[in-house]
């Protein structure tokens, strides 16, 4: 009896040291359309995550393994991936049958994980185009072009590669760290009759703000393969203040840690080329001023405080047009230091207000 007791203990040992050793040292994360889309253009304003041997991207691949079809000759997928070891520099790539990699490393004059940046991909029968900040950076119309005719979904992750030759040393002290997502558009494929892109080649289909997890539109991943040292969790696709921010943690923590007021976009000083604001600090209400330019453009308006809980929310286009009056009178606010956010199609500008009561 003894020995069985023994022998069964060690086998459950065995099992437990093999599960862990299973187990990936890190929890990433994954976000993903549903549906798939053929053609078209893809766009994704994103602050990527900085760090050697971390890769944080936006993409669409054909999800052929949903179909059962396991042969990497039905491979297919369009790349923007943010390295981590680099600070001036940024990849593209387009991967056809059997895993064939088309990669482009773009040289860029400032550092990408340090703001926000539009990122845009075009997909047609006979080119793929690739832009930043609505700069082409790369046309592609090789042959292999014409092979991507299934649907593809549309993806973004933050995950750790185990090849160093590529993403660089990946020291784990850097942990946690994060991608944030703005917003995310799709423009279908319309020649002849579209009013957006090269050509005019394509029309407005939908946009998501990212403001809650639409879950008719989108998944959580739970995935993760061989190559990739982390394991997909839904607890890492976190939706907090009008961003997606995607977590790369230990194995043991997940979620975001950070500080609520990183979620900021990269914080603008507005000035006389952009918003204007008075009074600054303010006492009951504050004014901003939208120049003309832009003032068809205002698409919300929001105001948190340090502990980035949203205070005000503004999306009425005839409240937004000229100026934006923002009343404390009756709020019961304590003074301090607010942040602003007024977004654009295309931008968001962000400040801070000083009120004092």
């Amino acid at each position: 009896m003894m020995k069985k007791i023994t022998f069964t203990c060690v086998v459950f040992l065995i099992f437990i040291h093999a599960f862990l050793m299973a187990q990936k040292p890190y929890r990433g994360a994954e976000y993903r359309t549903i549906q798939t889309h053929q053609y078209g253009r893809f766009e994704v304003r994103m602050k990527s995550a900085a760090g050697s041997g971390v890769v944080s991207s936006f993409f669409t691949i054909r999800d052929y393994w949903a179909d059962g079809l396991s042969n990497t000759e039905n491979w297919r997928e369009i790349d923007f991936e943010a390295l981590g070891n680099y600070t001036d520099k940024f990849q593209t790539n387009i991967i056809s049958a059997y895993e064939s990699h088309h990669e482009d490393l773009h040289t860029l004059l400032y550092n990408p994980h340090t703001g926000f940046h539009t990122y845009a991909f075009e997909w047609t029968p006979s080119y793929i185009k690739f832009f930043i900040d609505d700069q082409l950076i790369r046309t592609d119309n090789g042959n292999y072009i014409g092979t991507f005719q299934e649907g593809q979904k549309i993806m973004m992750n933050i995950w750790q590669p185990i090849w160093v030759d590529w993403v660089g040393e990946f020291d784990e002290s850097i942990l946690p760290i994060y991608a944030f997502y703005d917003w995310v558009k799709y423009y279908a494929y319309t020649p002849g009759t579209g009013n957006y892109g090269s050509d005019n080649n394509f029309s407005s289909d939908w946009l998501d703000d990212l403001d809650f997890f639409d879950n008719s539109r989108w998944q959580k991943a739970t995935h993760t393969w061989d190559s990739n040292n982390a394991q997909f969790v839904q607890q890492n696709a976190v939706i907090q203040n009008g961003f997606l921010i995607l977590c790369l943690t230990d194995n043991i923590t997940s979620g975001y840690s950070g500080d609520p007021l990183s979620i900021i976009k990269d914080i603008d000083t507005p000035t006389s080329n952009n918003l204007i604001v008075y009074p600054n600090p303010f006492n009951n209400s504050f004014l901003i001023s939208i120049p003309a330019q832009i003032n068809n453009q205002i698409k919300n308006f929001s105001l948190y405080n340090l502990n980035g809980k949203a205070i005000v929310s503004i999306n009425d286009k005839i409240l937004l047009k000229d100026k934006i009056n923002i009343s404390f009178k009756n709020r019961n606010l304590s003074s301090g230091v607010y942040y602003c956010q007024v977004s654009t199609l295309s931008k968001s500008f962000n400040f801070k207000v000083t009120y004092i009561r």
